[in-house]
């Protein structure tokens, strides 16, 4: 059952458990239904019982043409100060940019810092997980067990984080696309080749000569012959080709 990770949860569960969003990348909801629901009435409450953190414009301020004004400093600047906003009607954002740097910081900074923001942000996961499974695992990648774990490794369908893999071993399943067909076909691939290159090492120290071919009645390996055609050399006899054609004409003449 395919199944994902709901952080309020601390819990990996089915996915059933979870409301279909498009904007993320897996299709479903960060949170689970009930947690989800929890989150909206507290955010319900808060913008009931809280006063409104926007700032609305005062009715005294001025704002001349190719001007703006930010609520986060409270000044009329102009529009090439702020940011850039595909949500917004005019393609500005409502704060220039030095306030909504410094507003993502605050957002980064109550939310654990910028490891566990983006942690929680791509695969559900606060640093401090990130951290019990790369202790759990030695420092090492699950997957070579040699070099170090630095990149976590997820389901792509459920979202679901799997373990800590190394720069290789993660990139590699992100090439292959997670198919464990492929996987197991290029293990056998790999495997195949180097039997055979142990096997013409073995051969060549006992010198057997060259590996024999791959079908009955074909050339050698290496060999320049086609298969299926004639040798073209003929076999030494110690005579020469004159001697061959005078013998040839004698026994014409005879």
């Amino acid at each position: 059952m395919a199944e994902k990770y709901c952080r309020d949860c601390g819990l990996t569960r089915p996915i059933a458990d979870f409301s279909a969003n498009r904007r993320w990348r897996v299709g479903l909801a960060f949170y689970c239904r009930d947690h989800l629901a929890e989150r909206a009435a507290r955010s319900r409450e808060a913008r009931r019982t809280e006063p409104s953190r926007y700032r609305s414009r005062p009715r005294d301020v001025v704002v001349s043409p190719g001007s703006k004004w930010c609520p986060g400093c409270g000044e009329v600047k102009p529009e090439s100060e702020f940011a850039r906003s595909r949500a917004s009607a005019t393609g500005i954002a409502s704060y220039r940019l030095p306030c909504h740097n410094e507003r993502g910081k605050r957002t980064i900074a109550k939310r654990g810092g910028s490891r566990t923001y983006r942690l929680t942000r791509r695969y559900g996961i606060s640093a401090e997980e990130a951290d019990a499974m790369l202790e759990e695992q030695g420092g090492l990648c699950a997957i070579c067990c040699t070099a170090p774990a630095q990149h976590v490794d997820h389901d792509y369908e459920t979202g679901a984080v799997r373990a800590l893999l190394c720069f290789n071993c993660n990139g590699g399943l992100g090439q292959i696309e997670d198919d464990p067909l492929l996987l197991h076909l290029a293990a056998f691939h790999v495997q195949h080749h180097h039997s055979q290159q142990a096997l013409a090492a073995l051969q060549d120290a006992a010198g057997s000569g060259p590996v024999a071919a791959s079908r009955p009645g074909g050339p050698p390996v290496g060999s320049p012959r086609r298969p299926g055609t004639r040798s073209t050399s003929a076999r030494g006899t110690g005579r020469t080709s004159t001697s061959r054609r005078q013998t040839r004409a004698g026994e014409a003449d005879h």
